[in-house]
């Protein structure tokens, strides 16, 4: 399984539809020309790294999946979208939040 640059941009285009977004709104989101990003969801242009993870993180899936169409390390993951939150806040919070499930779950010790 290598990397095919249209079957990205589809990927890519897909994932954009499910959030209900315009081309618009995620190059704004990126902070990049619409043009660019619209070239992007052709497929008729490569992307930075940082272009690559700024996607990944507004679409909310993985680069892996982006790149390769693995599901399996596809941020739509449960655990993957909890990480992705929480990552945004104060240690304090986190544990708070992982206090919150544990109870939630009924779990002594996670």
């Amino acid at each position: 399984m290598g990397y095919n640059r249209m079957e990205a941009s589809k990927r890519i285009r897909a994932r954009r539809k499910e959030l209900g977004l315009t081309g618009a709104e995620v190059a704004e989101r990126i902070g990049k020309a619409e043009h660019y990003y619209g070239d992007i969801e052709r497929g008729t242009c490569g992307m930075s790294i940082d272009t690559l993870v700024q996607l990944a993180d507004t679409l909310d899936i993985s680069v892996d999946y982006i790149l390769f169409g693995n599901e399996e390390g596809n941020e739509y993951s449960v655990i993957a979208r909890t990480s992705r939150i929480l990552r945004h806040y104060n240690m304090r919070k986190q544990q708070c939040a992982l206090e919150l499930m544990k109870y939630y779950l009924g779990l002594d010790e996670a």
